[in-house]
């Protein structure tokens, strides 16, 4: 497996001008990781298709590989208008990933609104789904779901969205704490689920994430079980990117992602 971080992760140098993403392909080069994921609010607005090239032609140079462009859709939005929207800009993120040479977009079901019916809605990201796939397809690149919003959010919602979808290139994206809410201050047994859900989508894994923030004193995740999971990937047979993603506070990405990389390496 390969040991990448997420631009997210180092969203408050961002936020704060002190980074940008030619400068995080450097960062990432320097924490020894093999690769790194792409924030789309960290890409130049003004001409993303251009930055994205750029940026991976300077990967390229370092020996970095892109494990994916996240594509932030909700595709569960109530009005035709704003899922058009969503569509097209998909599919524009589409093309500017090809383009560069990334082969994956981390991507999204869509989000519950209040008071909407979760059976239309998954209805309406499936439908979404059907129409963007064919251009990825065309494009060969990848669209991993990820178990992040609040539409099909378990495994097996997600497991039934790829059969209704039926594309050979729309996958997984496991991040195994995110099965369970406030993974953090639950107790041992709530969080077995971190690892039985992921086991139900590893198998139809094309990337995967890991959250972290808090480390035991030998370099340990605190609350989840690395070695466990490194064990649930290799069962299924997933032998790519693991993407940090740093929780809690931002400010202490440096130093979070040089122990998360650590600690992936010594499970590798």
């Amino acid at each position: 497996m390969k040991a990448s971080v997420s631009s997210w992760s180092y969203r408050a140098l961002f936020e704060r001008n002190e980074i940008d993403l030619l400068g995080f392909v450097d960062e990432v080069k320097r924490l020894g990781a093999d690769g790194f994921e792409i924030f789309p609010r960290h890409v130049d607005e003004s001409d993303p298709g251009g930055h994205l090239k750029e940026v991976a032609a300077k990967a390229s140079r370092l020996g970095l590989e892109i494990s994916s462009l996240i594509a932030g859709n909700d595709f569960a939005r109530a009005t035709a208008a704003d899922r058009a929207e969503q569509v097209e800009r998909f599919k524009q993120c589409l093309e500017h990933a090809a383009a560069a040479g990334i082969e994956r977009l981390n991507t999204f079901t869509g989000y519950h609104g209040d008071g909407g019916d979760p059976a239309i809605e998954t209805c309406r990201v499936i439908d979404a789904y059907r129409e963007v796939m064919p251009l990825a397809e065309r494009l060969a690149v990848l669209c991993c779901i990820e178990n992040h919003s609040s539409v099909c959010r378990d495994a097996d919602g997600i497991l039934a969205l790829l059969r209704a979808v039926g594309s050979e290139n729309l996958r997984t994206n496991p991040d195994p704490s995110n099965f369970v809410a406030d993974f953090a201050v639950r107790g041992e047994r709530a969080r077995e689920a971190i690892y039985t859900e992921t086991a139900k989508i590893a198998p139809l894994a094309a990337n995967a994430h890991l959250k972290v923030g808090d480390f035991t004193e030998d370099g340990e995740h605190a609350y989840v079980d690395v070695a466990r999971l490194h064990a649930i990937y290799r069962e299924a047979g997933y032998d790519g990117h693991v993407v940090l993603e740093v929780y809690g506070d931002a400010d202490q990405a440096v130093d979070v992602c040089e122990k998360g990389i650590a600690l992936l390496r010594k499970y590798m």
